[in-house]
């Protein structure tokens, strides 16, 4: 087994991976592209010293694998089958890494949108246990972000989740780094990028059934694609939104929401072709100083600026006191851009630990 050598150079950034599907294994190749601006940049190497999903189960290596190396490969799990340590339980896995001089878990599971779990679990351990903590997955986020922000700073780590909402697109950065005192107001947002596409097929004549396969085949909708069509993925997001934007405590279960699994098809076309497509429509605005969020379907007039929300693009269009209205697309987004979400969140940690 012939690595390359770069983490005996330079010092090494220790991940552990938890999850490894779609965004996992772009963030992967991602990652493995980057190394040498990571290493001209920052000075350090990428090494994956802990792998682990549900299926396959939960490994760690002492030495761990450069990304670049792991990225090579056809299947980069099985060099951790192969030489790798097994581990029964996440709780091993996060302090077993961390053992290992792992600083950061990289948290890539599948959607739970009733509770979070059992990602919200993963993340609370690795909080505490001191690691780092980046994730893409909006359950976790949604039901205990000021839990969460808490631990991270009572441990003097960072908790990030740029990949949680509009997938690479720098917005949540946005609001933290740059709007501070802006005075964001409210929000409309199309965010859910499964039910953008389903609807934009349905209105050209797909059935959705063929719309839904090709979200999957995309790599965009959740494992269930009924949570997408169904609004619990946007009301994750939603939630997220408002209590970052506007500063609120909502739980996903105080966001009014309504999915498009009950719109016919002949109501869907028949709205497009006058002009005024349907689309699941996220919005969020203060009501004294308390936000109100809802996602429901709505048809979307002339004039309005969602109207660029075509296909897989979304948008959000954010209302401020000082900055008047701004508004953001991210045109057909894939999933090497929620790779490049979690990429971010690595970079701004190295950044602001090397400050």
């Amino acid at each position: 087994m012939n690595e390359p050598s770069l983490s005996t150079i330079l010092p090494s950034v220790r991940l552990l991976l938890l999850g490894y599907g779609h965004v996992a294994q772009a963030f992967l190749q991602l990652l493995a592209s980057r190394s040498d601006w990571l290493s001209n940049e920052l000075g350090v190497c990428p090494v994956i010293c802990g792998l682990g999903t549900r299926s396959r189960g939960l490994y760690i290596h002492p030495r761990g694998f450069e990304a670049s190396f792991l990225a090579q490969g056809t299947d980069p799990f099985q060099q951790f089958i192969d030489h790798g340590t097994y581990v029964d339980n996440a709780e091993a896995f996060i302090e077993g890494g961390k053992a290992l001089g792992a600083t950061l878990l990289v948290e890539l599971t599948t959607l739970n949108p009733q509770n979070g779990q059992p990602a919200l679990s993963y993340i609370r351990i690795a909080l505490q246990s001191g690691l780092n903590v980046i994730t893409a997955n909006k359950g976790p986020v949604a039901y205990a972000q000021s839990e969460l922000q808490a631990s991270a700073r009572h441990q003097n780590v960072q908790f990030r989740f740029e990949a949680t909402v509009m997938d690479g697109l720098p917005l949540i950065n946005l609001a933290q780094f740059t709007l501070q005192a802006v005075g964001i107001r409210s929000f409309r947002a199309l965010l859910n990028t499964t039910s953008n596409l389903v609807l934009s097929m349905i209105e050209q004549g797909f059935t959705r059934d063929k719309a839904i396969a090709k979200a999957q085949e995309l790599g965009i909708s959740e494992a269930d694609p009924w949570y997408d069509l169904d609004g619990w993925d946007a009301v994750m997001k939603t939630t997220i939104l408002a209590n970052t934007l506007l500063e609120g405590q909502l739980s996903p279960h105080q966001v009014m929401r309504q999915g498009i699994r009950d719109l016919a098809p002949a109501e869907i076309r028949a709205a497009a072709q006058s002009g005024t497509p349907i689309r699941l429509v996220s919005q969020a605005h203060r009501k004294l100083e308390v936000p109100i969020a809802e996602v429901r379907p709505h048809k979307i007039g002339k004039d309005d600026i969602l109207l660029v929300g075509k296909g897989t693009t979304s948008v959000i269009s954010i209302e401020t006191e000082a900055m008047g209205t701004i508004t953001l697309v991210e045109h057909e987004p894939t999933v090497t851009q929620t790779a490049y979400g979690v990429l971010s969140d690595l970079v701004t940690i190295l950044k602001q630990k090397a400050s």
